[in-house]
């Protein structure tokens, strides 16, 4: 793997991808997704219809075209007490394990794919090597299927949970895939990014210092958010105390948001936000809300940083966000295609 763009696309992206995405730089399409059940199989659901659709076939043809590839994003969350049950009776198995890992390298071959990127977030307590056997049976399933195949992981902004060192390497995935978002959101009490630079709570930064204590710079990819949130807020100073979780934001509506209400930009978080006036419902009297993302400026540094750092790349969550290639793709080029962010 090198110079990686993993662009992120779910079942209802996939006529976006196919027909708008800006394929001369995305080189991985992560397909969001198929679930993990807790008997070690792949959920039948809405995603695996999915991936068996004709819309699936022409995905990966045309991404194969392109010189791009297709992979699989194996889900698992362990958000909820329910979900997390289910997590640990799948981990803790080893037949399970692998079972899954057979199943799902079945389905690579089968489809053509090119390989399989695990996002399961958060990791149970306890759970730690099991995880980590289960990358590593998936790595063995890839190879006998066929060498080369891609194989990643996901981790969250606190990745106490995975073994990160123990999960990558010649026997398990090629890279670590950091979901370089949410650090803010529904639970914080002040407003600001959700993928902040800088400023005085955890930050990306920070993030990608602790991860290189455990890999190296060629096997990190740093994704990106195409989403903001929005805040109602104690009037309009830059992060204001929060009145209320707020709601994300994708960045096509964000950019409509700010061209109204005019955008404003904070050098701290590398953020663009915006405070703005609104009716939180028909009737109600207008409250402030603040809005934070990453419009075009702060995309480009933070890409622009990714490339200084010598990492391996950067990915983004979710490309069909974008609602058509503009100002992010065009920053995206510059960076990535063109070497602007040395």
């Amino acid at each position: 793997m090198s110079n990686e763009v993993m662009a992120f696309v779910t079942v209802g992206q996939l006529e976006y991808a196919i027909e708008t995405m800006d394929w001369d730089v995305v080189s991985t399409v992560a397909y969001f997704s198929l679930e993990a059940t807790r008997e070690g199989t792949i959920a039948r659901n809405a995603g695996w219809d999915a991936w068996n659709s004709e819309r699936m076939e022409r995905l990966i043809d045309t991404a194969h075209e392109h010189g791009s590839k297709v992979v699989i994003s194996l889900e698992r969350f362990s958000w909820s007490p329910g979900q997390t049950a289910a997590s640990r009776r799948l981990l803790s198995d080893k037949a399970r394990r692998d079972r899954l890992a057979r199943e799902v390298a079945a389905e690579v071959e089968r489809r053509g794919a090119d390989g399989v990127n695990i996002d399961f977030e958060p990791i149970p307590s306890g759970q730690k090597k099991e995880f980590t056997d289960f990358v590593r049976a998936m790595r063995r399933e890839l190879d006998r299927v066929r060498p080369g195949l891609q194989l990643t992981f996901c981790v969250v902004g606190h990745h106490e949970s995975y073994d990160v060192a123990g999960a990558t390497g010649p026997d398990a995935a090629d890279a670590v895939y950091l979901m370089g978002y949410h650090y803010a959101g529904i639970w914080s009490s002040r407003a600001g990014s959700t993928a902040p630079m800088g400023g005085p709570a955890y930050d990306l930064v920070e993030t990608v210092k602790s991860l290189l204590r455990e890999v190296e710079r060629h096997e990190l990819i740093v994704g990106v958010p195409y989403y903001g949130h929005a805040w109602p807020t104690v009037g309009d100073r830059l992060n204001a105390r929060t009145e209320g979780g707020g709601f994300d934001v994708p960045v096509e509506r964000a950019f409509a948001l700010a061209a109204r209400h005019g955008l404003r930009y904070d050098k701290r978080e590398q953020v663009a936000w915006v405070p703005y006036r609104a009716e939180p419902c028909d009737g109600c009297a207008t409250r402030w809300y603040q809005l934070y993302f990453d419009d075009a400026r702060a995309a480009r540094f933070k890409w622009g940083w990714i490339e200084r750092s010598n990492l391996l790349g950067t990915g983004v969550w979710t490309i069909g966000f974008e609602g058509r290639p503009g100002e992010l793709d065009a920053a995206m080029r510059d960076v990535f295609l063109h070497g602007a962010g040395r």
